[in-house]
């Protein structure tokens, strides 16, 4: 029941968030739509619902508590952004460059993260529930305390990650990188 009552409301959060909440920058906003690139581009707060980013250059860009709820990311290069607090519930994220990025605290429900590359990345506290992190690069990842209930970690690469606190997709904690 305590799953349920998170899981929905993480699904709601987009919703709490101020209508006056808006983009620092809108003229970034509307370059990465229309180029899918920008680099280093204040994000922050932008709402990207859906958006059509296959491929989309955002190296170290700076997404804090963007709204990319169902975007496609598949193959974008992420790597260095700063997701933190973002929510990316339902975005699909295949095959794309994530290494050294900033996903503290970011929900990532029903992510799809399939063959990503995680290498270095921040993930303190990530909702991950039901995540689909097949064959995903999670090389010295630190996932202290991240939330995995009924993710899919199958042939994901942990080598060098930071479990500790992290609940499993088996509901247990996990005691690796405690110390």
């Amino acid at each position: 029941m305590k799953f349920k009552i998170l899981a929905v409301a993480f699904l709601l959060a987009p919703f709490w968030f101020p209508s006056s909440l808006r983009a620092q920058n809108a003229e970034h906003v509307k370059q990465l739509l229309e180029t899918k690139k920008c680099p280093k581009c204040d994000l922050k707060n932008a709402s990207l619902i859906n958006a059509k980013l296959e491929g989309a250059i955002l190296t170290e860009a700076a997404l804090d508590r963007a709204n990319l709820f169902g975007a496609n990311l598949s193959q974008a290069k992420l790597n260095g952004a700063n997701l933190t607090n973002a929510y990316l519930t339902r975005t699909n994220l295949t095959s794309a460059d994530l290494t050294n990025v900033n996903l503290t605290e970011a929900n990532l429900f029903d992510a799809n993260l399939s063959s990503a590359n995680l290498t270095g990345a921040r993930l303190n506290n990530a909702y991950l529930s039901r995540a689909d992190l097949r064959g995903s690069n999670l090389r010295n990842a630190d996932l202290r305390g991240a939330y995995l209930i009924e993710a899919n970690l199958t042939d994901a690469n942990l080598q060098g990650a930071n479990l500790c606190g992290a609940i499993m997709p088996n509901g247990r904690q996990s005691r690796q990188g405690c110390n």
